[in-house]
């Protein structure tokens, strides 16, 4: 199996814990939105799993999809050890994977932003067009106030290749403002808009972490 840079990461020795713990507004998402209602669930860069694996929790049919062989390795495992059912797919947000409105829920945490401003155009249009009518899209960003913005060298216009402030330095990450998320969503309906700030730390140093986290309906 040929190793990509993100499948070192995955097996590397990264905070794992965290990376375990679903994020309390992922949780919040899941009660106020059951299955009942969001049967199709799609984690578009699941990353290890622990926002599907939440969602399979909660009767969900879930389609976990990440572009790193190791990550989806990780959630098979884990899924076996609770017992949840789920399905894995290898795959990049920014190509076309499945049918027009497959799901009713797309989750799409920390993704979409890595890349050049018309590759996160292009993933959230994918987004748009896998949900069907009344479909919702939870979807987070970084904004400019981000720590890491600025950080390394400026690609193109609010576009930086990550330096050590990343965890995973190298990666190409785009920056949003206000005016990016309305042209972003203009074919959705946006029904929450916040902008999430903390600290976080990586070996040992304090950084500032700025984002978007938004929640919008297919009209």
């Amino acid at each position: 199996m040929e190793l990509s840079n993100w499948d070192f990461y995955w097996a590397g020795d990264q905070e794992k814990d965290y990376w375990q713990k679903p994020d309390p507004a992922v949780l919040e998402l899941i009660e106020n939105h059951p299955a009942g209602q969001f049967p199709r669930v799609l984690d578009l860069g699941c990353g290890p799993g622990r926002h599907a694996l939440a969602f399979a929790r909660g009767g969900y049919r879930v389609t976990a999809v990440d572009a790193s062989k190791m990550a989806l390795v990780q959630v098979e495992e884990r899924a076996r050890e609770k017992r949840l059912k789920l399905e894995t797919i290898l795959g990049d947000f920014r190509t076309t994977l499945f049918a027009p409105e497959t799901f009713d829920l797309v989750i799409c945490y920390n993704v979409v932003y890595h890349g050049l401003r018309e590759e996160m155009v292009r993933g959230i249009n994918q987004c748009q067009q896998y949900l069907r009518p009344g479909g919702l899209l939870f979807l987070t960003c970084p904004t400019r106030d981000d720590g890491k913005y600025g950080d390394g060298e400026e690609v193109a216009p609010h576009t930086f290749r990550s330096g050590e402030k990343s965890v995973h330095p190298g990666d190409l990450h785009y920056f949003s403002d206000c005016q990016d998320l309305e042209c972003f969503f203009a074919g959705l309906e946006i029904m929450s808009r916040k902008k999430k700030e903390h600290y976080w730390k990586q070996d040992g140093i304090v950084n500032f972490s700025s984002y978007w986290q938004l929640i919008a309906k297919k009209k």
